[in-house]
């Protein structure tokens, strides 16, 4: 078996490697939407580098510099008609998290800004300019989606993981080679509170051979809210049963995050990535949950859930630059 992803890594490199090699020679075309400025927050490791906390972080921090933002995302796994879908205006949500995908959707609950999901992120960015008239663009992912021209490129590096094991999908986790941040503007360090000291150092040292400015960020719990929307202390978990489940990149981080809480038992149930819950899995979630004081679950977990499961509670993370 390591064999054969070992072979369909390196065919999966090699394709990278040409296409990243077109666009340099610009035998392949990138196209900037001219009078927008598009900002990518994106990585090189797949999934799990907090990019969804993330993109609300620098969406928020444009607001307050008094910008008309708006988020373009690919809207993964959403099921639509039409590939370009407009999630919501700066008034309300106009789209299911079936239609958009997970992470789109979250972001169209937690802030008031224009949200659009299209694979072809230049058709999304002149969207956004035309129709919504922002100013600035937080492009969700998309590092790899060289069509789209960038103004700024961050790319965020998950210290828990900050190296995809140096091997290619499938076998490792890197989209593309690290020789890529060179293409970057900026490298953001994130979840550096779940590493020590000197393991940041060695990421930083690195990471200084491509010459790029590097920040680091922490990834916090903030609290709990439950499906009504009321806000819980994180208090509310200690000395208790508590059953965990997740559809995330890297459910090991939310499992330590729990953990930290300080419950007097944890049960944990993972699902894949994205992964779209069926109403059996959600009552098998709910009956399970019975012999438990409660249940936890992400924020990109929720808007994927219609159904009510007691005793539940969402665990809200927060990113922040230090």
């Amino acid at each position: 078996m390591q064999i054969l992803l070992k072979i369909l890594s390196l065919i999966y490199g090699s394709v990278i490697f040409i296409r990243n090699k077109l666009y340099d020679l610009n035998i392949l075309k990138s196209k900037k939407a001219e009078g927008v400025e598009v900002i990518c927050i994106g990585n090189v490791v797949a999934g799990g580098t907090g990019k969804t906390p993330a993109v609300q972080y620098f969406v928020k921090k444009y607001l307050n510099e008094g910008k008309k933002v708006g988020i373009l995302s690919r809207g993964y796994k959403g099921k639509r008609k039409e590939d370009l879908l407009l999630v919501r205006n700066d008034k309300e949500i106009l789209a299911t998290s079936a239609e958009s995908g997970d992470e789109a959707y979250l972001h169209a609950l937690n802030l008031k800004v224009p949200v659009a999901v299209s694979k072809d992120r230049y058709k999304g960015a002149v969207y956004l300019r035309d129709i919504c008239k922002v100013d600035i663009i937080i492009m969700d992912d998309g590092f790899q989606h060289r069509k789209l021209k960038k103004d700024r490129n961050i790319i965020l590096i998950d210290a828990t993981n900050p190296f995809g094991g140096n091997d290619y999908l499938p076998k490792g986790r890197l989209r593309e080679s690290l020789e890529s941040l060179k293409r970057a503007d900026e490298l953001i360090i994130t979840k550096s509170n779940y590493i020590n000291n000197e393991s940041l150092e060695k990421i930083k040292q690195k990471l200084l051979k491509y010459g790029k400015k590097i920040s680091v960020a922490t990834f916090s719990e903030e609290n709990f809210y439950n499906m009504n929307g009321e806000e819980k202390e994180l208090s509310i978990v200690k000395d208790k049963k508590i059953l965990i489940f997740s559809s995330i990149a890297n459910p090991k981080i939310f499992y330590e995050t729990v953990k930290r809480l300080e419950p007097s038992e944890i049960e944990e149930i993972k699902f894949e990535d994205h992964h779209l819950y069926k109403p059996e899995e959600i009552n098998n979630i709910s009956e399970k949950g019975k012999d438990y004081d409660y249940i936890v679950t992400t924020e990109k977990d929720i808007v994927k859930i219609n159904e009510k499961i007691d005793k539940l509670l969402v665990l809200k993370m927060g990113f922040k630059i230090v």
